[in-house]
């Protein structure tokens, strides 16, 4: 009688101890899958913050140079500035590829205030390295 307790008690325990290692293995699963999605959504801001610096650049190659120079103050104008606003979103949302577009929006990721900040602080960058 006393071994068919212990065997029970054996058998109990050993299930409890596969039990276990599932729920840590499948929370360690987790924890990974988060860490990766982290690492993915980090990775897509950088692509974003990287693609408007280089359309900032781009921009003021090929227009806000010459409207500079054409503008009698050497300024541009409200209407100017707003203008050109739309066309940096416009660029700069193009050059993005849709997989990291789909994962920052799945993330909440504002990717026109995104752009919009890291456009106005490489302008105040490059202004400032003047």
């Amino acid at each position: 009688m006393k071994e068919i307790l212990i065997q029970y008690a054996v058998d109990i325990a050993a299930s409890l101890v596969v039990v276990l290692l599932g729920i840590i293995g499948a929370w360690l699963s987790k924890i990974l899958a988060k860490r990766m999605e982290l690492k993915n959504i980090n990775a897509a801001k950088s692509e974003v913050i990287s693609a408007a610096e280089q359309t900032v650049l781009d921009l003021k190659q090929t227009m806000v140079d010459d409207l500079k120079a054409a503008a009698k103050d050497g300024k541009l104008s409200k209407e100017e500035v707003a203008a050109l606003g739309v066309k940096l979103l416009s660029i700069t949302t193009s050059k993005l590829s849709a997989s990291t577009i789909k994962l920052l929006e799945a993330a909440k990721v504002d990717i026109t205030a995104l752009i919009q900040s890291t456009a106005e602080a490489y302008i105040v960058l490059i202004h400032g390295a003047k």
